[in-house]
């Protein structure tokens, strides 16, 4: 689970990096510029939803939207 961009990036850069995978492949199998594939791992705060999206779609993965209670 993650809360932030910057925690989104990581993630990412988790699931590449355990899958054998250079950033410059990873970014032609999701269709994005390495670039803008660095900048998402490096925890850049405003990304195109899309482009995360098919990133994740290489590995299978998807998102769930929780509900997080309040503490008090």
């Amino acid at each position: 689970m993650f809360t932030t961009p910057r925690e989104a990036g990581m993630l990412l850069r988790r699931l590449r990096e355990d899958a054998g995978l250079s950033q410059s492949a990873l970014a032609d199998r999701a269709g994005v510029s390495r670039r803008w594939l660095i900048e998402f791992e490096n925890g850049k705060p405003s990304v195109d939803m899309s482009k995360v999206l098919d990133c994740f779609a290489v590995f299978g993965a998807g998102f769930d939207v929780v509900t997080r209670r309040e503490e008090s």
